[in-house]
């Protein structure tokens, strides 16, 4: 079980909270500082890292320790804990890093219900610990987590609701300028959705809370074909609720868009939580 992570090149940073600032009705943002935050490097614009979000206190198994703990052993720690005490996993895309200050920022989606990460972000208060597992640079290996892969592509579409924000806007920064295509974002309040980053040539369209599908389903009946035709020159991404994102692949893959050009990500469950 723990072979998989063997040469991972992500470890366990110790962190505390060194701000936490409401960035819109949605989102509260979390300035994570520490020392060995030194070592950690986003290789990507949607990089996926974890947060070990604390139900109570963290078990002394835990630390602190001076070095960063390797992905084997810090999994091996948190399968053998009791249920009561495991902290949760969570998974997350960094906002920015900064080396010098040895932070970064994690800016985290409060859902209507809030399951452990999102109740632990709203509750958050300096000072408190936070264990991160995401890249270190020592270990090479860039690109893992990273699951925006467009190759060649010229024509693109994305589409996300707001817990995959902080990755659109990733992605959307990191287009060139001879890349074109569509954006469509489902949010519950469009603020949530201020400053996205708009590369030339891609056009965004905000959906209402609900309406992600029927805007998929618009696309692939007005642009799917074309997009189809274009083969490697079309690249799909997609992250929202596990069971609607598996609705996104079937349409796309209706349209008759190759397999290995489309990537969804489901990023949350809509399903109530135990505790």
């Amino acid at each position: 079980m723990t072979r998989s992570f063997d040469t991972s090149p992500n470890v366990l940073f110790d962190t505390r909270v060194a701000g936490v600032d409401r960035l819109s009705p949605g989102f509260v943002r979390l300035t994570l500082h520490g020392p060995q935050l030194a070592h950690f490097v986003a290789h990507g614009p949607d990089q996926r890292i974890k947060l070990l979000v604390p139900q109570g206190d963290y078990p002394a198994a835990f630390g602190p320790r001076t070095e960063p703990l390797p992905e084997r052993d810090w999994r091996a720690i948190w399968r053998s804990l009791p249920d009561a005490g495991r902290p949760a996993l969570r998974s997350y895309t960094p906002t920015a890093v900064r080396w010098a200050q040895r932070e970064i920022d994690v800016d985290v989606f409060v859902h209507a219900r809030p399951g452990p990460a999102s109740r632990w972000a709203g509750a958050a208060r300096p000072g408190e610990r936070l264990l991160v597992s995401g890249p270190d640079v020592r270990r090479g290996r860039p690109g893992h987590g990273v699951q925006w892969q467009p190759g060649a592509a010229t024509s693109v579409l994305v589409a996300a609701d707001e817990a995959a924000l902080p990755a659109l806007r990733g992605i959307l920064a990191s287009l060139g300028a001879g890349v074109g295509g569509t954006t469509l974002v489902e949010v519950g309040d469009p603020a949530d959705a201020a400053g996205l980053p708009a590369p030339p040539g891609v056009v965004t369209t905000l959906c209402a809370r609900g309406g992600l599908l029927a805007a998929v389903e618009e696309w692939v009946s007005v642009r799917g074909a074309a997009a189809a035709a274009l083969g490697g020159e079309f690249y799909a991404w997609a992250a929202t609720e596990s069971s609607r994102v598996a609705r996104v692949r079937t349409l796309l893959a209706g349209a008759g868009i190759a397999a290995n050009r489309i990537h969804t990500q489901g990023y949350w469950h809509d399903r109530r939580r135990a505790g």
